[in-house]
């Protein structure tokens, strides 16, 4: 089985060939083999590090260090640590926050649109009701993206559900499935009032 790449690495000698013992007859230098220096880390990681003055704070974080970058070069291998947390950079929970609020908005003036139509304005109560579906439409929409985004997770798929059950046309189907009795109540009452 062939050594792994860090083992071939660490069975290299690190002295210099100029001080290794050649054999008789080869003083040529380019029968030598040229071999890459190797980044001493012992040396380096060993001595303090003093921060420059006026530097910007990533200079001087660990993990941007060149010996660091040596030692990462030498293992082939990647520092992922970073990369991981850039990539669960928290997003802003605006969308969501918005979605939501529509949402609760959305109800209460559904609420209000039902209380002006059990008292008898029905062109009016119409009228709040075809504002509120769109409201509500805006509001799912903008939950929606907030939940699959990740721009206020929570917020945006509670928007959503309350945003579909605020939608008059939600509650009226609703109504005829869960009470149909309770609509042809309201329609009697509502014509009864108007009618005077």
């Amino acid at each position: 089985m062939a050594p792994d790449p860090q083992q071939r690495a660490s069975q290299r000698p690190s002295t210099p060939a100029a001080k290794r013992p050649s054999t008789p007859g080869t003083n040529r230098p380019s029968a030598t083999p040229v071999q890459r220096p190797t980044a001493p880390t012992t040396a380096r990681s060993a001595a303090p590090v003093r921060p420059v003055t006026g530097a910007p704070a990533t200079a001087r974080t660990p993990g941007r260090d060149t010996d660091d970058f040596a030692r990462l070069m030498q293992r082939n291998t990647v520092d992922v640590r970073q990369q991981n947390q850039a990539g669960r950079k928290k997003r802003n929970p605006v969308v969501g926050k918005i979605a939501l609020g529509l949402a609760v908005v959305s109800a209460a003036v559904d609420a209000s649109a039902f209380a002006v139509f059990m008292g008898g304005d029905t062109d009016f109560a119409f009228g709040i009701c075809f504002v509120v579906v769109f409201l509500t439409l805006i509001a799912a929409v903008l939950g929606f993206v907030a939940a699959v985004g990740s721009f206020g997770r929570w917020y945006g798929a509670v928007g959503v559900v309350v945003a579909f059950f605020a939608n008059p046309v939600i509650l009226i189907v609703l109504l005829v499935i869960v009470a149909p009795e309770l609509l042809t109540d309201m329609g009697g009452s509502a014509t009864s009032s108007t009618g005077n």
